[in-house]
C-alpha cells in the first residue's frame, strides 16, 4: 500500500471519534450543537451620518425606526435616539444614531428584515443618508 493512500486511511480513522460523537449528540431530543436562540433577540445598530449631526437626517432616522415599532408586529419593543456628545475613553460616541430592537426568536426578525415598512425605510432613509452602519444581534440568557 502507497504511502498517500496510508495517510488518509490514518487521517479517516482519527475523524472517527469526531463523527461518532457529533452524530450522537445530533441524536438526542431537543440537543442542538448550534448557537442557542431560546432568549429574546436584541437587535442593536450604530449609524454614521454622511452629514455627521444633522438635525434632519438624524430625525428621518429615528422616525423611520419609531414605524418599525409601530407597524411592523414580530419588533416587541424599540430604544432609539442619539449618541451621548460625552463619555469615557472606553465609549465610542462617534455615531449619530443607535437604536435596539427586540424580537421573540430568529424566525420574528428575519420576517421583520423583509418586511416592507423595514424594506422601504432602508432603501429611503438608512442607506442614502448613511456613512456607515453596524449591527450587533444577541440572544438574551
Amino acid at each position: 500500500m502507497n504511502t498517500r493512500l496510508q495517510s488518509l486511511q490514518k487521517s479517516f480513522l482519527a475523524l472517527i471519534p469526531v463523527i461518532a460523537f457529533t452524530l450522537l449528540i445530533s441524536a438526542v431530543p431537543g440537543s442542538d450543537p448550534g448557537p442557542s436562540t431560546k432568549g429574546k433577540i436584541h437587535h442593536t445598530g450604530y449609524i454614521w451620518l454622511k452629514e455627521p449631526g444633522n438635525k434632519e437626517h438624524q430625525q428621518r432616522i429615528i422616525d423611520a425606526a419609531h414605524r418599525f415599532a409601530a407597524q411592523i408586529p414580530e419588533v416587541k419593543g424599540l430604544s432609539v435616539g442619539k449618541s451621548v456628545p460625552k463619555g469615557s475613553a472606553l465609549m465610542d460616541t462617534t455615531f449619530d444614531i443607535s437604536l435596539t430592537m427586540h424580537f421573540d426568536d430568529q424566525a420574528a426578525m428575519d420576517r421583520y428584515n423583509k418586511h416592507p415598512v423595514h424594506e422601504k425605510a432602508a432603501k429611503e432613509d438608512f442607506l442614502p443618508l448613511s456613512a456607515k452602519i453596524l449591527f450587533y444581534d444577541f440572544v438574551s440568557e
